[in-house]
């Protein structure tokens, strides 16, 4: 998960001479050296997925491969994470995720950064505007992330074999929570999903989850919240579900 609390706006001209058309001027978002979008204003932000990196020779949507990203909101939280398309619909473009998404798993925007590109582009819509996130929304923010694998059914397999140790919980703890939560997002996956984020505070320690691999890979997974551990986006959304 990359938090976009930190990010850079820059204009800049696309060459549509191979089009015949005039070039615009964009602009385009960066967070942490990645492009996130490459016109704030030409994007066709009432689709889902959207896409967010548009052809740079014709600004036509859908005209480049891949760039999409599957966009909703939870609380005051913009989540983009993979698209979501079923798989057997006839004739379904191929919907490859945004370069972002692909590399950090999902991005996440708070309204201030929203509001923000909005003062940049008056063409974004207001954060009311989207849909409520589902439950295969927040499952993909939750585990897609540096060294985990896309396909859900390959997670479990991929921390069985490379955890090494959680901060307090046993592994097999961890697994345990990690595995329930799994079957509880898949249960329902396309109805808005019923929760609240909550900030971390002291009596909600987050377990952070340790690999073979480099530091970034770690995954604050879990945080404890009475007598259950519940799934964390970051230290300032912890999910904790209704019902």
């Amino acid at each position: 998960m990359l938090v976009c609390d930190k990010w850079t706006i820059e204009t800049w001209q696309p060459d549509f001479s191979s089009s015949g058309l005039a070039s615009p001027t964009w602009t385009r978002v960066r967070s942490n050296g990645v492009e996130l979008c490459n016109s704030l204003e030409w994007i066709e932000w009432r689709d889902n997925p959207v896409q967010v990196q548009t052809c740079d020779a014709c600004g036509t949507t859908g005209c480049a491969s891949g760039g999409y990203v599957h966009l909703s909101v939870i609380q005051d939280l913009v989540l983009w994470t993979t698209p979501q398309i079923k798989v057997n619909e006839v004739g379904s473009p191929g919907y490859f995720s945004a370069t972002a998404p692909a590399r950090f798993g999902a991005l996440e925007f708070p309204r201030d950064t929203w509001e923000s590109f909005r003062t940049a582009a008056n063409q974004i819509p207001e954060i009311g505007t989207f849909e409520h996130a589902n439950r295969r929304a927040i499952i993909d923010a939750w585990v897609q992330g540096p060294g985990r694998p896309k396909a859900l059914d390959r997670l479990l397999p991929m921390l069985r074999a490379r955890l090494l140790a959680v901060d307090t919980l046993e592994i097999a703890d961890a697994l345990h929570w990690i595995e329930y939560w799994l079957r509880w997002f898949e249960e329902d996956t396309d109805n808005p999903v019923k929760g609240t984020l909550v900030s971390q505070v002291p009596e909600m320690p987050i377990e952070t989850l340790y690999f073979d691999g480099p530091r970034d890979e770690d995954w604050p997974a879990l945080a404890k919240h009475r007598d259950i551990y519940v799934p964390v986006l970051d230290p300032d959304h912890i999910f904790i579900p209704v019902g």
